[in-house]
This record gives C-alpha cells, structure tokens and sequence, in this order.
C-alpha cells in the first residue's frame, strides 16, 4: 500500500479515496505476486500494519480501555478501544472516523471447514463495514 511521505496509516485509510492502490500483493492459493492491484475501500474489512508502518495513532496513557468485540459477516475482531475517560464506546463510534484502532487483538475468521483465530497487536477497522460492536464486561 502507498502511503504519501510522512502520512500515518490510519490517516491515509481515513482519507477519501476509492481505491487503495498496492503493488506486489500476495493473494492466497497464487504462485506469483501481483504487480499492481487497485483495491476498492469498501472492499477492506481490516489492516493490520506492518511492523515498521508509520501509524499515525495519538499515544495517551490516560485512556480508559474498553473491552470491545467488532462483528463482520464471516469473523470478528476482539479486543480493546482506548478513549477518553467518561467516553463510552458508543458515542466514540457515533463521532469517529471510518477507520478506527483496536489494540491486543484477536482476529477470528470463519473459514471452513477450520476456524483460524490470530493474535495481533493492532488493527485498523473499517467501521463502514462491520455490522456490530459488542462492549464486553470486564471479568
């Protein structure tokens, strides 16, 4: 994915493009790699950054995290939504943008016949394209 010079990757998913534009993509069950592929925006459920990605996420340590669960046709995304103290999850959903971060995730896609379930650090969900979000209680 091409990001402009010093844009994060939350900022760059947020803008208003069509397409994503990627070279080299991998797909799965294909020998070679693709040189160019335009992907459509509302195509994308989830990013989960590469490890030297510029993120483009505010750090605060006086967040409050929320125990969240992001639902999608086919799998789901767990795990926790920093914000503000007195934000609740749904009024942060309500005013946010069409990508927002999950972090200490876990990813479970349903693919048949084995379910595959994945540890990641972050994740970017595209809200546009889930259709829930369950806040779990704290146990």
């Amino acid at each position: 994915m091409h990001l402009p010079q010093g844009m994060g990757l939350l900022p760059f998913l947020n803008s208003h493009d069509a397409f994503f534009r990627m070279t080299n993509v991998s797909l799965p069950e294909q020998p070679r790699t693709i040189p160019f592929l335009a992907l459509q925006r509302k195509a994308v459920l989830i990013v989960v950054p590469g490890e030297d990605a510029l993120l483009g996420i505010h750090e605060h340590d006086s967040r409050v995290r929320h125990e969240v669960a992001c639902l999608f046709d086919g799998g789901l995304v767990m795990g926790t939504l920093p914000l503000p103290k007195g934000v609740r999850v749904s009024d942060e959903l309500m005013q946010s943008e069409e990508f927002f971060a999950i972090e200490d995730c876990t990813l479970g896609i349903d693919a048949s016949p084995e379910p595959v379930m994945e540890a990641e650090e972050l994740v970017f969900v595209h809200a546009a394209e889930m259709f829930g979000v369950a806040e779990l209680e704290p146990e």
